[in-house]
C-alpha cells in the first residue's frame, strides 16, 4: 500500500478517540456545572431559611416587648382609673360638706332696743366748726338677711343622687349622664341639685364632648350662683373653648375667672392657659 494511505488508516482511530474525548468533555463540564448550581441553590435555600428564622425571632421579640408594654399600660390605666374614682369620691364628699355648711341658716342676733338701723354708742367728742364738742350716733348698715334655709334632702333624693354618682365613680359616663339628667328633672331645686349639675357637666367633659360640657357648666353658673364650684366651672369652660380652638372666647372666659376669683388655684391655672393661648395665637 502507499504510505499516504497507511497514514490515513493510522489517523482514523486516533481521530475517533479524540472525537470521543471531545464529546465526553462537555458532558463532564455540564455535570460539574449542575453540581455547582445545586450547591448554590442549597446555600441560597439555607440563607433564605436563616433569614426567615432571624426575622421570625425578631418579630417574636417585638411581640413579647409589645405585650410587656401593653401590660404596663394596662396597669397604669387601671391605676389612673382608681385614682380618678378616688378623686371623684373625695371631691363629692367635699362638695356635700360645703353644701351642707354653706347653706345652713345663719344665726340671727336679738334685736336691739333702739331704732332699727342705728346702734347707740358711747358719746365721743366731735369738734364742729363752732368749737363745741358734741356727741354723735353712728348709723350701722342694715343687717344682712339670713341665709336661706334649705330643707334636708329626702331619702329618695339621696338615693337617686347616690345611684347617679355611683355610675360616675365606675366611669360609666353615658349612664351617669343620663342618671344625673333624670335626677335634675325630678329634683331641680333639691339639696343636691347643684352638685348633680356639676357632675353632669363633668361626664361630658371627660368624654371630650366640649360643646355640651360648656352648656352644662354654664347652667351651673346661671342656675346655682351659690355653688362652691363656680370657679372650676369657668375654668372648665375655658379649657373646653381652648380644645375647640375658640381662643377668643377662651381668653374672655379665663380673664373673667381671674377677675372674679383672684388668688384661687383656678385663677392660677387660668393664667397658665392664657399663656398657652398667647403662644398659639401670638396675642
Amino acid at each position: 500500500m502507499h504510505k499516504p494511505v497507511l497514514r490515513l488508516l493510522w489517523l482514523v482511530p486516533a481521530l475517533g478517540v479524540s472525537l470521543s474525548l471531545m464529546a465526553a468533555e462537555p458532558s463532564a463540564r455540564t455535570a460539574s456545572l449542575e453540581a455547582r448550581l445545586e450547591r448554590i441553590e442549597r446555600q441560597l435555600d439555607n440563607r433564605g431559611l436563616v433569614d426567615i428564622l432571624v426575622k421570625l425571632e425578631t418579630l417574636q421579640n417585638e411581640v413579647r416587648k409589645l405585650r410587656g408594654e401593653n401590660e404596663v399600660l394596662a396597669h397604669k390605666l387601671e391605676e389612673m382609673k382608681k385614682r380618678q374614682r378616688d378623686l371623684y369620691i373625695d371631691l363629692d364628699r367635699r362638695l356635700v360638706q360645703l353644701e351642707r355648711g354653706g347653706r345652713a341658716a345663719a344665726p340671727v342676733a336679738p334685736a336691739a332696743a333702739t331704732t332699727p338701723g342705728t346702734v347707740e354708742t358711747a358719746p365721743s367728742p366731735n369738734v364742729v366748726p363752732g368749737g363745741k364738742p358734741t356727741t354723735a350716733t353712728r348709723r350701722a348698715p342694715p343687717p344682712a338677711p339670713p341665709a336661706p334655709v334649705v330643707a334636708a334632702a329626702s331619702e329618695t333624693e339621696q338615693q337617686a343622687y347616690q345611684q347617679a354618682f355611683n355610675l360616675l365613680r365606675e366611669l360609666k359616663y353615658d349612664k351617669a349622664s343620663k342618671a344625673f339628667r333624670e335626677f335634675l328633672k325630678k329634683y331641680p331645686d333639691g339639696r343636691y341639685a347643684h352638685i348633680a349639675q356639676y357632675w353632669l357637666a363633668e361626664t361630658n367633659y371627660a368624654q371630650r364632648r366640649f360643646k355640651q360640657a360648656i352648656a352644662d357648666y354654664q347652667t351651673l353658673i346661671d342656675k346655682y350662683p351659690d355653688s362652691p364650684k363656680l370657679a372650676e366651672a369657668l375654668l372648665k369652660i375655658g379649657y373646653s373653648q381652648y380644645e375647640l380652638k375658640n381662643y377668643a372666647a377662651a381668653r374672655e372666659t379665663l380673664e373673667r375667672l381671674i377677675a372674679s376669683y383672684p388668688g384661687t388655684t383656678e385663677a392660677g391655672q387660668a393664667r397658665n392657659l392664657l399663656q398657652k393661648i398667647r403662644l398659639k395665637t401670638g396675642k
